[in-house]
């Protein structure tokens, strides 16, 4: 829309460059007046997934273009004003057709996309010694092909009356709102642990699929969307993994509005390279779209968040230092002395955050200081 913009970024992973692998994620922005289109999609590592490059590109493509046609397609069920039209439709009935239509389509026109690119180029021997023996015979077997290609899907969209998200397997969908908020909005898939994840080539992926839909005149819009592969949220703890995403991307969503779109998008980038090489090293993707117009109203609510977190983290170290100095000897001086300006130097941190607390975004890529608290 309008005021929507939309960024994506993808690098190879670290990893991936060091063993000879190429980049299994793929991204995909579209970016129009009245719709802004994101989605990432992360290919399988498994050996047995030896075309999953190609699974991701095929998935990103699929969705974007069944997302196109199922916006053209519910065009009439959102007449009279350009923003905030009242749909025609119940939201039951509109999330019903979301899923017997996109996510249906989207699932079968990958399928489709994999036929033809077997039928082109079948596997070769190369391809096969990959794989273990109880993939590599249904192979040969010309079973089960769609496995080779598998790979995760995280797919958004906004237009001025309605939007939405799809998610098959792991990954991160975060919105954050004009009121300050945050939430992760389609729902999480238990079955995705560690390094287990669902899959588009499942074979109950339309079932093992979670979307969410929401329309503008019951709720406001997010003031900003990411969509992140697990190169990137796999980097922060597993306690509250949410919350560390949500600081990162209220970091990069202030300095979209004070340093500008074109600036920060180059900040992202970079950001980007430093989790795909020295954070996990696994292929990383990030899309999204933000507003930026909203936007710049969020910041003053966000730097307020900010600045109480900093005083709170300052007051905790500055108790936790009282407490050291009232259990220390008397005698040992030296401690007492430490303990005492380590507490002033946690309020003077406070004070100085409260005149400039817009943070680097490049600091998040610093993973010297997260040894150890990773996945």
């Amino acid at each position: 829309m309008s005021n929507y913009k939309s960024f994506a970024v993808t690098v190879t992973g670290g990893s991936h460059t060091k063993h000879g692998k190429g980049c299994e994620d793929a991204s995909f922005i579209k970016e129009e007046t009245n719709v802004n289109i994101a989605v990432v999609a992360d290919g399988h590592g498994d050996d047995n997934c030896f075309r999953s490059a190609k699974g991701s590109k095929f998935a990103v493509s699929c969705a974007a273009n069944g997302i196109q046609e199922f916006i053209s397609n519910n065009e009439q069920n959102f007449k009279g004003k350009l923003f905030n039209r009242k749909p025609s439709v119940s939201h039951n009935e509109f999330e019903k057709s979301l899923k017997e239509t996109l996510i249906k389509y989207t699932i079968a026109s990958w399928h489709k996309n994999i036929e033809d690119d077997y039928e082109a180029a079948p596997f070769t021997d190369e391809e096969l010694e990959k794989a273990d023996e109880k993939h590599r015979k249904k192979y040969e077997a010309k079973q089960d092909l769609h496995k080779a290609y598998g790979t995760t899907l995280i797919a958004t969209a906004i237009t001025p009356s309605y939007w939405f998200g799809i998610h098959i397997g792991d990954g991160r969908f975060t919105a954050l709102y004009a009121d300050g908020s945050f939430d992760q909005p389609v729902p999480w898939d238990d079955k995705c642990y560690l390094n287990v994840t669902t899959s588009i080539c499942d074979d109950d992926a339309f079932e093992r699929t979670r979307c969410y839909l929401s329309f503008n005149n019951e709720k406001p819009p997010p003031v900003a969307v990411f969509l992140c592969t697990d190169g990137i949220d796999d980097n922060y703890p597993v306690d509250e993994n949410e919350k560390h995403l949500f600081k990162l991307y209220r970091t990069i969503a202030i300095t979209f509005a004070e340093d500008g779109f074109e600036s920060t998008f180059n900040q992202l980038k970079d950001l980007t390279n430093q989790f795909a090489t020295k954070g996990k090293g696994d292929d990383t993707s990030i899309a999204g779209f933000i507003d930026m117009e909203t936007l710049k109203k969020t910041v003053l609510i966000w730097k307020k968040q900010i600045a109480e977190e900093e005083k709170s983290a300052a007051e905790k170290t500055a108790n936790a230092n009282t407490q050291e100095i009232t259990e220390t000897k008397p005698e040992n001086y030296e401690v007492n002395k430490t303990a005492t300006q380590n507490a002033l130097e946690a309020i003077k941190a406070y004070e100085k955050q409260k005149k400039s607390v817009k943070g680097s975004i490049l600091s998040y890529g610093n993973f010297e200081t997260k040894k150890g608290e990773n996945k």
